[in-house]
């Protein structure tokens, strides 16, 4: 996308923030490895539920027999100054600037409402505990509110050695029974394609094959195999990659012609035979065949073969 673009920084934003986001709940996984409870447990992770109107999701859940703890996971660069009443939950950059942010505790809360509703829905009736986990260690400052909720990635399986267990509510079978159901209502979450959740057009972008080793839309179709024009590169299969971008950003639907837009080739027939591969399936004839694409095409080893 162009840099002078109107959503380019909107879109620049959100992709940085959610990959904070998933190095956080990476980090997070890490911690709870060190977290080897002797009673039956269950964790889940990035789990996407509805209750009555409201949609939600939470970071991390660890079931236990007497109570169930609830993560939410943030990864913010720079100090934060947390106070209360009213909440604020505010970012101070290296070089000064503060941003005001959505304050994770009043998140929690709305999250711990409808979980605590879905529940009780299943005629579960068991305390909630829930901790606002900072991936990295930033400089805290909070005033007003109390910090036990607060923590840093790596206390958290202390904090979860040192939780008292009190009388049983769940036994081993009904926390598998509950983790099942838990993974069996999770909503699978599809932001694709990104045209229609950013309302964009397929023409507002760059178009061209990316060269696997330079990372530049500057890949050209020689004959038999694609060649970088930057770096010298050469890939077979360098167009399953931006089959995969496609999926992304287009959807799970293309034609030939939209293929060809797509990647700077010419010839309808060379077209038709790269589209001619493991991760697509066309139908329709002709000028009227619509070639779908496979999910197949986000692991690694096919986008190598």
């Amino acid at each position: 996308m162009p840099v002078n673009h109107d959503k380019y920084e909107k879109i620049r934003t959100d992709f940085y923030n959610g990959k904070a986001g998933f190095g956080g709940e990476k980090e997070l996984d890490y911690q709870l490895r060190d977290f080897i409870p002797p009673y039956p447990h269950a964790i889940l992770h990035d789990i996407f539920l509805k209750h009555e109107h409201a949609y939600f999701q939470i970071d991390s859940i660890l079931i236990t027999p007497s109570t169930i703890i609830l993560f939410e996971i943030k990864n913010i660069a720079g100090k934060l100054h947390i106070k209360q009443n009213p909440t604020q939950f505010i970012r101070e950059s290296v070089n000064g600037e503060r941003t005001v942010l959505r304050s994770p505790i009043e998140e929690m809360e709305r999250k711990k409402h409808y979980f605590a509703g879905w529940l009780q829905a299943r005629n579960i009736d068991i305390p909630l505990v829930d901790y606002i986990v900072f991936a990295y260690q930033n400089e805290l400052t909070i005033e007003n509110t109390s910090s036990h909720r607060l923590v840093f990635s790596y206390e958290i399986p202390n904090r979860l050695r040192n939780l008292e267990m009190k009388a049983d509510i769940l036994n081993a079978k009904q926390i598998t029974r509950l983790a099942n159901e838990l993974l069996q209502t999770h909503r699978h979450y599809d932001p694709f394609p990104l045209i229609e959740k950013y309302a964009l057009s397929i023409q507002d972008l760059a178009s061209g094959v990316t060269c696997p080793n330079c990372e530049q839309l500057t890949m050209l179709w020689r004959t038999r195999s694609w060649q970088c024009r930057a770096c010298g590169h050469i890939d077979r299969h360098a167009h399953h990659a931006t089959l995969a971008e496609w999926y992304c950003i287009g959807g799970a639907q293309l034609t030939n012609r939209q293929f060809r837009h797509f990647t700077n080739i010419h010839s309808r027939h060379i077209a038709k035979r790269m589209l001619a591969n493991p991760f697509t399936e066309m139908s329709g004839k002709k000028g009227n065949a619509i070639y779908q694409l496979s999910p197949r095409l986000f692991q690694t080893e096919n986008l190598k073969l």
